[in-house]
């Protein structure tokens, strides 16, 4: 049962705030489901398809001792979107639980523009286009224990850990000599970098179902972190349709990092768009 997006802040504090909206009107899931709360075992298995636009700043550093550059993307869009790889579990037994999920994605020939080199901003009337690659992990763990559930549905703390891995290679291939005469950079060229992030997260996670006898409900996750990232935040949201194997669900998802550091290869990368789920429960 799981995950959503919207690509600038504010949708995303529009994301946070109708999921804690849903949380506190809860009140378990549906009656030809299991009852999580029974004292017994119970778990669930979700491979999702997540199709993420990609938004992000990156640095590289250039040979010879000759700075950094700076570039960002040009485009929000999953065109680029090449190779990816999702699944979600959950296992719990009373109000306690783990939570776990991994996703990989893979983002091939998007098109960027350099915005400093050398520490130098760039101008806008420079041809300074690029195509670049990047592909990466994203695994959370978290611990889960249930602070409300009912006929309506239920709402779960989640706390634990998200770790995520990038790899970046940025191509370009222009006549550029400086900004205004000052830095020079090759005509052509290739760099690479990657960074690894582990923050602490809180959240919460869980489904409302406002139809009294329906099969039909509105599964939620938000959490927020931070750690070798300045911040770092997830949101969904997403419609679902419950069977007794399980259940299928469409949500959007918007995941975002941030970190600051001069010497960071990450600057920011948000990566948003729409899941299609099928979760089986056991």
């Amino acid at each position: 049962m799981r995950r959503p997006r919207n690509s600038r802040l504010t949708c995303s504090r529009a994301l946070l705030a109708s999921a804690c909206i849903m949380g506190f009107a809860v009140t378990s899931a549906k009656a030809d489901t299991p009852d999580y709360w029974d004292g017994d075992w119970h778990g669930s298995i979700q491979p999702y398809g997540w199709l993420p636009g990609i938004s992000a700043k990156t640095r590289y550093q250039l040979p010879n001792n000759g700075g950094t550059v700076e570039q960002k993307t040009n485009n929000n869009i999953f065109d680029y979107l090449s190779g990816a790889f999702m699944v979600d579990g959950t296992v719990r037994k009373g109000d306690w639980g783990f939570y776990g999920d991994f996703d990989w994605v893979k983002f091939s020939d998007e098109k960027g523009r350099f915005t400093r080199i050398g520490g130098d901003r760039i101008g806008a009337d420079a041809n300074l286009d690029t195509r670049w690659g990047i592909k990466g992990g994203m695994v959370t763990l978290a611990g889960l224990y249930t602070m409300a559930h009912g006929q309506q549905g239920y709402i779960d703390l989640v706390f634990g850990m998200r770790y995520l891995w990038i790899k970046g290679n940025l191509d370009w291939n222009f006549n550029l000599t400086g900004n205004g005469g000052r830095p020079d950079i090759q005509n052509s060229g290739h760099l690479n970098n990657q960074t690894h992030v582990t923050d602490g997260i809180i959240g919460i996670r869980g489904l409302w179902s406002p139809f009294a006898g329906s099969n039909w409900f509105f599964p939620y996750y938000v959490d927020v972190g931070a750690g070798s990232s300045d911040n770092t935040y997830q949101a969904m949201i997403g419609v679902a349709y419950a069977f007794h194997w399980g259940d299928i669900a469409l949500n959007y998802r918007d995941v975002e990092y941030k970190q600051g550091s001069s010497d960071k290869f990450l600057k920011q990368v948000e990566l948003s768009g729409p899941a299609l789920s099928v979760a089986w429960h056991f």
